[in-house]
């Protein structure tokens, strides 16, 4: 099969616009929108992120790589126009490439590893456009790419089907809390948080090579960014550190993140199982109960609810347009609906049951997902 330079078959289009001169309701995409997979999560406005610096545009024709950490293979088909981070950068196919053919071959395991493998910098790896550009992609008739495209596009869509089933598993929680205590924005009796639970958290270290095998390892912001606890998001800590036990995450742990965007400052997730080497940075914070019959399951679906959303992130402070953190002194006094303990498990009763069912369709779809690759392989070794 014929192999071209990406740079040959595709402009990687760095067209930089003023967002101060631009309608403040453009949409604006950050590293924060884009998940590994293709998914866009929403998106932001040029005037309501207050953007300042000059930005990358893109249309619907483009395709969105991440060039900062592209281990996290960030890589979108946005469906609109605007302006994104210039840690995006926009790809136009040329008329010998088709997008989709491409967007699943930079989304291939093997070249999100190569792509890691060509980036520099040590705590912020970015690869560079020069570098990308200089990708070799095989190339048949787009008539065939087309068909490649259409193949791994309906494979693919099996696995959005799981996700959005997984999805609709967390909402379901959700309305099981509001079946059962309300919104809490009329919750009548309250208690601050800080009557509940204290904040610690633990050291912001990291070892020089990322990808180094220590000891120990540290959380990032992302291990709880999704409401679930994800260990596997964690980085290498300095191989002659030894962490204090306070700083350990331990399993039944509680777990908020103090940083993160205005819509995901306070994400809390639940600590199921854990490794013995994991430990906690300075940006996350683990709940210490005042009550040791409180339940984390409870405070968990409770922290999440829209409410409570709203009312932390209107806690959150920052100058940036995306990072944004809150203080333990304000959360200390969010309230919340004040719920007896043997409530909270009943509740939590319920939740453990469809966490079973969860934990079932996430194991299917990890299968999908290794079938998904085996496929792609094929595909760009023109086995399909």
């Amino acid at each position: 099969m014929k192999v071209e330079r990406l740079g040959d078959v595709a402009l990687v289009d760095r067209r930089s616009v003023d967002p101060t001169r631009i309608d403040p309701n453009t949409r604006y995409l950050g590293l924060e929108h884009l998940e590994r997979g293709g998914r866009i999560l929403g998106h932001d406005t040029v005037g309501r992120a207050a953007l300042a610096s000059s930005k990358f545009s893109f249309t619907a024709q483009h395709l969105l790589y991440s060039k900062l950490r592209p281990n996290l293979g960030k890589i979108s088909r946005p469906t609109f126009s605007g302006v994104c981070s210039t840690d995006i950068l926009p790809i136009l196919p040329g008329p010998r490439l088709d997008r989709d053919y491409l967007a699943h071959f930079l989304a291939q395991t093997r070249m999100i590893e190569f792509a890691a493998s060509r980036a520099a910098g040590a705590n912020l790896p970015r690869l560079s456009p020069t570098a990308l550009k200089e990708f070799e992609i095989p190339l048949p008739p787009v008539e065939e790419q087309r068909r490649i495209a259409a193949i791994l596009n309906q494979a693919d869509a099996m696995r959005t089907q799981r996700r959005h089933l997984l999805a609709q598993m967390n909402s379901l929680s959700q309305s099981v809390f509001m079946s059962m205590f309300g919104d809490p924005a009329n919750a009548g009796d309250t208690v601050s948080l800080g009557e509940i639970a204290s904040l610690t958290g633990g050291r912001n270290l990291v070892a020089e090579d990322l990808s180094a095998e220590t000891p120990y390892r540290v959380l990032k912001i992302s291990s709880v960014t999704s409401g679930q606890f994800r260990p596997s998001e964690s980085k290498p800590l300095p191989s002659n550190y030894q962490p204090p036990a306070a700083h350990f995450v331990r399993e039944g742990d509680l777990l908020m993140s103090r940083a993160n965007t205005s819509e995901l400052v306070g994400a809390v997730a639940y600590v199921s199982q854990v490794a013995d080497n994991l430990v906690l940075p300075d940006k996350i914070w683990r709940f210490e109960w005042r009550d040791t019959a409180s339940n984390p399951t409870f405070y968990r679906i409770l922290l999440q609810t829209p409410t409570i959303r709203r009312r932390i992130s209107r806690m959150s402070s920052g100058t940036g347009g995306s990072m944004k953190n809150v203080s333990k002194a304000k959360l200390a006094t969010l309230r919340l609906p004040a719920v007896s303990p043997t409530a909270q498990r009943k509740f939590a009763a319920h939740v453990d049951r469809i966490e079973l069912q969860r934990a079932k369709v996430e194991h299917a779809l990890a299968l999908e997902d290794e079938l998904f690759a085996a496929l792609q392989l094929r595909a760009f070794q023109g086995q399909l």
